[in-house]
């Protein structure tokens, strides 16, 4: 015999070292491996027969490792692999067939390839698990990212819309099934979702009830109808429940131009944007990103401004519309930045959906405290000063006593402060609303609702809650003189007479032209809040305006 052994172990050496990471690696070195030794043992083909029970993508059962052409019966050697299953050599030889010390030098050769072989095996089916959402059984962001990137690089983005959505409704599974159970329907609605697609097409989830999708465009009108009327059927306890679904969605029209890093961001801002638009469906454009990410900027730099002092209030006074005097004000806030102050409307709303703006509720309130309890140590007459209150407080349900503890904490009069309310959406706010003002009342606090009319149920409100202060909204004061058969000036009226029946205190929001002022003061309104008699103040000013309480309306 010729053959090498040292030869043969150095080949196979060069081999392990040379980082095969698929099928068509090994068959390349498995070539070379037997091609060392075939021509000495007429060797004409030899056959790899794979038998694994988990399929491996890019894998075949059966494959060709040397030689083409193989006649008469072959000789197998087969081996075990390490995580179940077996590989087979079917080896074919010229007509004078194996010696005994060839077939032990072949069986060296094969015996070597059965552990690289092996080795890839376990390498590929490690990756593979690496792509799959092992909650739902199907793939995952890391799946979908690796796919996503196959058609840019391929130049197809332009025939896909990217997707991410959220199940609608996944709530009402959890009030019916346990933990457990409700797993079992999100694996349905996943597997549903994952075989609507076609092999070109991919659907990953990637945490929670949420999911990201590439859909063809032609076919993106089919996946939304699904998306919207899913329904899946579940068995417990011997009844069968319906669970109903719809989705949010948020979508990207892809073109070249698109990363992965773009696709799983944009696609995201728009899914948020449908969100905070309580729409079902939303198209991706620059506006939703460039709001998105003033968000992003204004909740990450909110704690660190209000701890810098970045935060100031301003007070807008509140006039007696019979004698021109200063009989109180409404608190408002200002947001100091390095580019210039900020007003609350580009603030305000975003603070409200993350909760922060509780933080910032209170902060005005000790800011009210601060200024009231200076002026009283000073020996000024203060006047009542309204601090707003989100709707998010009605969470909170010590929120009366939190309020007290400020107050009292500065020694400051109850009667000099007073609570605005924002409307709630629905019976249960209402509920808790009624709650709130009532235990302020116990207290000696005036409370009112901030914006009447713009928000829900305003006259349920009026029934529901014992309120001190009725603000009405500038959005029902016509700006220009109307005739008394005029609706705005019908609804206006209807609004006062109502409120003064009930034992209210008016006031206008927002009065700028003394055609306003007069048409609210033949109405019988109480109080004027707006720029006719004066803008926000600073503290500097509105103590001195304190100090000055008469105004001339010019």
């Amino acid at each position: 015999m010729n053959i090498s052994q040292k030869g043969q172990k150095s080949l196979f050496e060069d081999i392990k070292n040379a980082h095969i990471s698929d099928l068509g690696g090994f068959t390349e070195e498995a070539r070379r491996a037997v091609g060392f030794i075939a021509e000495e043992l007429g060797i004409t083909k030899v056959d790899c027969v794979l038998s694994v029970p988990q399929e491996l993508s890019g894998f075949k059962n059966s494959f060709s490792v040397y030689g083409e052409n193989g006649q008469g019966e072959p000789i197998k050697f087969s081996y075990e692999l390490s995580d179940e299953g077996n590989v087979e050599f079917l080896v074919y030889t010229n007509e004078k067939g194996l010696s005994e010390e060839e077939t032990e030098i072949l069986e060296i050769d094969l015996r070597q390839l059965s552990y690289i072989l092996d080795s890839l095996i376990l390498k590929l089916k490690c990756e593979q698990l690496s792509l799959i959402d092992f909650q739902t059984g199907i793939s995952n962001t890391k799946a979908f990212m690796s796919f996503a990137s196959k058609i840019i690089d391929a130049g197809k983005a332009e025939d896909y819309t990217a997707i991410f959505f959220n199940i609608r409704n996944f709530k009402s599974v959890h009030r019916s099934l346990t933990y457990l159970e409700g797993n079992k329907v999100l694996k349905k609605y996943s597997r549903i979702v994952a075989e609507a697609v076609t092999e070109k097409e991919m659907v990953a989830r990637s945490g929670g009830d949420n999911f990201i999708a590439l859909i063809l465009n032609d076919n993106l009108d089919y996946f939304f109808d699904l998306l919207q009327n899913m329904v899946i059927f579940y068995e417990k306890d011997g009844r069968k429940l319906t669970f109903m679904f719809g989705a949010i969605v948020g979508a990207l029209r892809l073109t070249d131009k698109y990363s992965i890093g773009d696709i799983m961001l944009n696609t995201n801002v728009a899914y948020q944007s449908a969100r905070e638009n309580r729409t079902l469906y939303k198209l991706y454009d620059e506006e939703a990103s460039l709001n998105l990410i003033q968000k992003k900027i204004i909740l990450s730099g909110f704690h660190k401004a209000l701890s810098d002092g970045e935060f100031y209030v301003v007070y807008q006074p509140k006039v007696g519309v019979k004698d021109r005097k200063l009989h109180g004000a409404e608190v408002l806030v200002r947001w100091r930045t390095s580019t210039g102050d900020l007003m609350p409307g580009s603030f305000v709303s975003i603070l409200e959906q993350d909760g922060c703006i509780c933080t910032l509720d209170f902060f005005m309130l000790e800011e009210v405290c601060k200024l009231l309890k200076m002026l009283l140590d000073n020996g000024l007459e203060p006047v009542t000063i309204s601090v707003n209150f989100s709707k998010r407080h009605l969470t909170n349900n010590k929120l009366v006593e939190e309020i007290i503890e400020v107050i009292d904490r500065y020694g400051i009069p109850h009667d000099y402060i007073e609570v605005e309310l924002t409307e709630g959406e629905n019976s249960y706010n209402q509920g808790v609303m009624s709650s709130v003002v009532n235990g302020l009342a116990n207290h000696g606090i005036k409370t009112s609702i901030d914006d009447f009319g713009t928000g829900y149920s305003s006259l349920g409100m009026l029934k529901m809650l014992n309120l001190d202060v009725l603000k009405i909204d500038k959005s029902f004061i016509p700006e220009a003189p109307v005739g008394e058969k005029d609706k705005s000036y019908l609804l206006l009226k209807g609004i006062i007479s109502i409120a003064k029946d009930l034992g209210l205190t008016i006031t206008a929001e927002g009065v700028e032209t003394n055609a306003q002022f007069e048409l609210i003061e033949s109405l019988g309104c109480d109080l004027v809040q707006g720029f006719i008699f004066d803008r926000p103040l600073s503290e500097s000013e509105f103590i001195d305006r304190i100090k000055h309480k008469d105004y001339v309306l010019d």
